[in-house]
């Protein structure tokens, strides 16, 4: 054999092999990686959308209510005219009498789990908004016990 003869070495090919190997793998796990994050990220989009939808659909019937409440008080004469009238609409409402003035109380239900609840204070002549919140009315019970490991199986 003559000296300028090389032979060719395999340890560039296998090891850029390797590389290739590792690399293609890497890319393949991080794409699946990205898919999964992009679904989740895509739910939680959907879920946050239906949440605020259903949370102003129950605001537009709690506006809705009150823009009734406000015709009747209108159309009745007195504080206790607008409670009675209130009362008999039969639109959900309740109308309590406090002092010189009337309350109004009713809820929207949002979800299962959750609904808008008003007050409106009608006295003066002015009807004003006590109470427009978002209450949990789900019911809810605490687990009262704590299991605790006491070192036998």
């Amino acid at each position: 054999m003559e000296q300028n003869e090389r032979r060719p070495s395999g340890i560039n090919i296998g090891s850029a092999s390797i590389i290739m190997v590792f690399s293609v793998l890497c890319l393949t796990i991080f794409a699946v990686l990205t898919f999964i994050t992009a679904n989740h990220e895509y739910k939680l989009a959907n879920k946050s959308a239906d949440y605020v939808k259903a949370y102003y659909d129950a605001d537009t019937r709690a506006v809705i209510t009150e823009g009734k409440i406000r015709e009747i008080i209108a159309d009745s004469g007195s504080v206790s005219g607008a409670a009675a009238a209130v009362n008999d609409a039969g639109i959900g409402v309740t109308a309590t009498m406090e002092g010189d003035g009337c309350r109004f109380a009713y809820a929207q239900k949002m979800d299962e789990n959750q609904e808008l609840q008003v007050e409106l204070l009608y006295g003066g002549g002015e009807l004003t908004i006590e109470k427009w919140q978002l209450v949990n009315v789900a019911d809810w019970s605490a687990d009262g016990e704590i299991h605790l490991w006491d070192g036998d199986s």
